[in-house]
C-alpha cells in the first residue's frame, strides 16, 4: 500500500463510490408502539437521537478506553473512541452508498455495555458471575431493559443487532451492510488511536509492532485514511463489505494480533483488588444484583468508593449514577433482568 503514489490510491478510492449502494437497508421495525412515543421523521435518525439522550451514553464518558492519565485530556475514553468509530462508519457508509444514519446508531450504541476497565472489566465479570458475560450483549440488554426505568429505548431491531454484532463471533449472513461497516470502523479506530495514545504515554511498543504500523503510514490521519480507502477497495471487489483478504487487510490482522500483545503489557490487568469488595458489598446490600451493579458503574465511580474515607456502606453507593438506577426501577425487574440473553427474537 505503501508504494502506491497517493494521487493513484485517490484515483482507485474515488472509482469505488457508491459500489454498495443497491444494499442500502431502507427501514427495520421496532418491538413496541407507542400512542405517545413521538416518533418522527427518519427511524435511525431517532435512535441515535434517543441513544446519545440515554444515561448509557453519558456513563461511557467516565469509561477509560485502553488507559486514562489525570494530567492530559487528550488520552481517548470510551466515549471519545465511540466518537471516532462514528466518524470512521459515516465516511465509510457515505463512500459506499449505504444508509448513514443507520450506521451512526450502530457505532453511537455500540459500546454501551462496555464495564468499568474495559475487557479487564469483562473478564473479571465472566470468572466472577458468568463466563458467557459480554459487553456486546449487555449492550442489548441496557438498551431494552434498563434504560428509561427499565422501559428501554425501544430501537429497531437492526440498530440493536448491529450493537451485538460489533464484536466477538457474531458474524452472520443476515447483518447488514451497516452493520459489517461499523464492526470494521470499530477496529480501525481503536488500533490507530490506542497505538497514538500509547506514545503519548510515551510507552515503548514492541519493534515488530513500530514495523508494521509504519507499513501503514507515518502518522494516524494517514493510516486511518488509507485503510478506508483499501477496505472500499476490497468491499467494491467483494460485492459487499470485506475487509479479510487484500495484502492490506492482512497487515492489519496482523497488526491487530501485535497491538493486542501489547494491551497485556501496558495496563495493570488485576482488576479484582478493585472490584471485589465493591461486588461483595452489592452483593450484602440486596440492593441489586452484584453483577449488575458492578457492569453499571464507570471507572471513576470505582476509584471513588474505594478510595472514600468512610468505607463502603450504601449511602455512597447511592450516590453514584448507580443509585439512580436503583431508585428508579422496580426491584423485581432489576433481578429479573438476564445479562447474557440477547432476547431479539422479535
Amino acid at each position: 500500500m505503501q508504494a502506491i503514489p497517493d494521487q493513484e490510491l485517490l484515483k482507485r478510492f474515488l472509482a469505488t463510490a457508491g459500489a454498495l449502494a443497491h444494499l442500502k437497508t431502507n427501514g427495520s421495525h421496532r418491538r413496541k408502539t407507542y400512542e405517545n412515543d413521538f416518533r418522527i421523521g427518519d427511524q435511525f435518525v431517532d435512535d441515535s437521537s434517543v441513544i446519545l439522550s440515554s444515561k448509557a451514553s453519558r456513563r461511557m464518558g467516565g469509561k477509560n478506553q485502553v488507559a486514562s492519565s489525570h494530567h492530559t485530556p487528550h488520552i481517548r475514553n470510551r466515549a471519545t473512541h465511540v466518537n471516532e468509530v462514528v466518524a470512521h462508519s459515516i465516511r465509510i457508509t457515505e463512500h459506499l452508498g449505504l444508509n448513514i444514519h443507520l450506521t451512526q446508531a450502530i457505532a453511537l450504541g455500540h459500546d454501551i455495555g462496555h464495564v468499568p476497565f474495559g475487557h479487564q472489566g469483562e473478564n473479571y465479570l465472566q470468572k466472577k458471575w458468568n463466563p458467557k458475560f459480554t459487553h456486546e450483549v449487555f449492550g442489548v440488554v441496557i438498551a431494552q431493559h434498563i434504560e428509561r426505568k427499565g422501559r428501554g429505548l425501544n430501537l429497531t431491531h437492526a440498530t440493536l443487532d448491529g450493537m451485538w454484532r460489533h464484536s466477538g463471533k457474531n458474524t452472520s449472513e443476515t447483518m447488514t451492510q451497516e452493520a459489517w461497516v461499523v464492526r470494521y470502523a470499530d477496529k480501525i479506530a481503536y488500533l490507530f488511536a490506542d497505538y497514538n495514545d500509547f506514545k503519548r504515554l510515551e510507552w515503548r511498543c514492541s519493534s515488530e509492532l513500530e514495523k508494521v504500523m509504519a507499513w501503514f503510514g507515518g502518522y494516524q490521519r494517514d493510516r486511518t485514511f488509507r485503510t478506508i480507502m483499501a477496505l472500499c477497495e476490497e468491499s467494491a471487489k467483494a460485492g459487499r463489505v470485506h475487509f479479510e483478504t487484500s495484502e492490506p487487510a492482512l497487515m492489519f490482522n496482523k497488526l491487530r494480533g501485535l497491538m493486542y500483545a501489547e494491551y497485556e503489557r501496558v495496563v495493570e490487568q488485576n482488576v479484582a483488588r478493585f472490584l471485589d469488595p465493591i461486588y461483595d458489598f452489592i452483593n450484602r446490600s440486596e440492593l441489586i444484583p452484584p453483577w449488575l451493579g458492578i457492569a453499571l458503574l464507570t471507572d471513576e465511580e470505582v476509584s471513588r468508593l474505594i478510595d472514600d474515607p468512610h468505607m463502603l456502606n450504601s449511602r455512597v453507593l447511592m450516590d453514584t449514577g448507580l443509585g439512580e438506577i436503583i431508585r428508579n426501577t422496580d426491584r423485581e425487574h432489576l433481578f429479573a433482568i438476564n445479562g447474557i440473553e440477547l432476547d431479539l427474537n422479535w
